[in-house]
This record gives C-alpha cells, sequence and structure tokens, in this order.
C-alpha cells in the first residue's frame, strides 16, 4: 500500500513538472525597471539632467513601459525587438486599463518620452550591468537600472 501512495505521488510530482513552462525573455541586460538620467540633443550638444526626474522605462519579455510620474502619470506600452546592437521599439499604446489601450498615431505623443518616431530604432551604445545608452540620429538617452 506504501508503495502505491508513493508510485501516484511521483506520478503527480512528474506531469505537474512536466505541464509547467518557464518562459524566458532572452533580453538579457535589457530586462528591467530603468531611470531615464539623461537626455542628450545631438545636433546641439544640448544636455537635460533628468536623474531628478520620475522618468522610468520597464522592460519585460516583449514589452516595453515608458512612463513620466511627474508629469503625465500614464504609461505608454510598446512592443519591442532586441538584437545586439539595436533595440526597435513599435506599436505604441497609452495605457489605459479602464477603457482599453489608446492606439497612438500621432508621434508627437511621444516627443516627451525621447522618442520621436511610431516605429523607432535605438543603437545601444551601452547596455551592461545598471547602465543603458540608445542613440537615434537626434538624441543620446541615458538611463541607470534601479
Amino acid at each position: 500500500m506504501k508503495t502505491i501512495k508513493s508510485i501516484i505521488v511521483m506520478a503527480f510530482a512528474i506531469s505537474a513538472m512536466m505541464s509547467c513552462e518557464i518562459e524566458t525573455s532572452g533580453n538579457g541586460d535589457l530586462d528591467g525597471f530603468w531611470h531615464l538620467v539623461r537626455v542628450d540633443t545631438l545636433s546641439t550638444g544640448g544636455m537635460c539632467d533628468m536623474s531628478g526626474r520620475r522618468f522610468f522605462w520597464s522592460v519585460q519579455v516583449g514589452i516595453l513601459n515608458a512612463t513620466d510620474y511627474d508629469r503625465y502619470h500614464k504609461g505608454y506600452l510598446f512592443h519591442f525587438d532586441k538584437t545586439d546592437s539595436s533595440l526597435h521599439i513599435f506599436d505604441p499604446y497609452k495605457d489605459n486599463r479602464t477603457e482599453g489601450d489608446i492606439k497612438i498615431e500621432d508621434p508627437s505623443e511621444l516627443y516627451h518620452l525621447g522618442i520621436n518616431a511610431i516605429d523607432e530604432t535605438f543603437i545601444i551604445e551601452q547596455l551592461e550591468g545598471s547602465r543603458m545608452t540608445l542613440v537615434t540620429d537626434v538624441l543620446r538617452l541615458s538611463f541607470r537600472k534601479m
């Protein structure tokens, strides 16, 4: 009887483990909660210190959520693709859980995020440990991981 119970328990445990799937993103250091600390305008050499502001990018699996908690209090959701040297963000939505997320059609709605197009590709200048720097033709965005 004790052997039969042990076999049943083991069979149940094995079937439970086989039904579980562990999802990994393959994003490496990109996954996490990033604080935007600096924005450089490449054409003018201008620099904006953002370290005192509450502006964050949160990255997990294939979704990027950009939120400026000081000014707009709303998140913007993007799909993204990452390679070793680039981050392509696309398909933006304004986060509106109560009424449904709102698709962004006008790129000017994204300018305050440091994003200048509905479909934008950043060159990854640095992504290691707690530092990330992303560059377009117009801006350099510097982040620190929280």
